[in-house]
């Protein structure tokens, strides 16, 4: 192969890596998220904010604002805790 063979054939692979480059950008980058093709939008987030206690094993539990005296969802956890007020 001749030297002007072989600056002819770098030049052609350099274009279509960069060809394949530039059409990949344009199709695969999107403005948002996309869960399996699904696009998530901001109206499909849910803004949770959680009720930190922490027991007296220094152990933390998430629950949701309104907690109330008995079982409540710890969400750290994944199960239900009863929950009571400690007296004083």
């Amino acid at each position: 192969m001749k030297q002007g063979e072989k600056w002819l054939l770098f030049t052609w692979i350099c274009f279509l890596i960069w060809l394949y480059l530039i059409i990949t950008s344009f199709y695969a980058c999107s403005n948002g998220w996309s869960v399996a093709n699904i696009e998530v939008t901001p109206s499909d987030s849910i803004d949770i904010s959680y009720l930190i206690i922490v027991d007296q094993d220094s152990v933390s539990h998430w629950y949701e604002y309104d907690i109330e005296m008995g079982d409540n969802y710890c969400y750290k956890h994944h199960i239900w805790e009863d929950v009571r007020k400690k007296s004083e």
